[in-house]
């Protein structure tokens, strides 16, 4: 079995990851974490340095890398169905979950939280709840296309394995 999370940013897919590989007895894998193994750099580092054109290749290669595996839960970045074909793939592989927020709870979300967001860094306030909005709309078409959406703010992980269950 393989199963996808995806969605925007700060909307709890590493996390929950963690919780449902447990549950379901499954593997856990964070692309982004794949990506920082791989490749020795942060991805910060790497946005900084490559650009975000250079880590949406590694992200395809290393999702395609897992594709061909089995037993796992995977957090995806929060672009990775954006790009490519891979919401095509992640559909095809497995079973896909977007974990849905509103732009309001991602800025709470990111703004609480220590971790530095590449495409947020340098914005002030205002400006971050204007981008997170946009960037939404712009995704939200690949991410609507995943077989389950679920609210992201009051994830109930038991109802999520039974839905991921039922799914096989």
């Amino acid at each position: 079995m393989k199963v996808f999370l995806i969605g925007y940013m700060a909307s709890g897919k590493s996390t929950a990851t963690k919780k449902l590989a447990s549950k379901l007895g499954l593997q856990s894998v964070d692309l982004d974490a794949e990506i920082v193994k791989t490749t020795g750099l942060s991805i910060p580092d790497i946005f900084k340095t490559k650009g975000e054109k250079e880590f949406r290749k590694l992200e395809q290669t290393e999702l395609r890398k897992w594709i061909g595996k089995d037993d796992f839960v995977m957090a995806c970045g929060g672009g990775t169905p954006c790009f490519f074909e891979s919401m095509d793939e992640m559909n095809a592989a497995g079973v896909t979950v977007y974990l849905q927020m509103t732009p309001k709870a991602v800025v709470d979300r990111v703004q609480s939280s220590k971790e530095e967001r590449p495409i947020l860094k340098g914005m002030k306030a205002d400006k971050i709840l204007e981008k997170v909005t946009f960037q939404l709309k712009k995704r939200e078409p690949f991410y609507s296309r995943a077989q389950w959406t679920v609210n992201g703010v009051n994830l109930d992980i038991d109802e999520l394995a039974g839905m991921v269950n039922h799914s096989k």
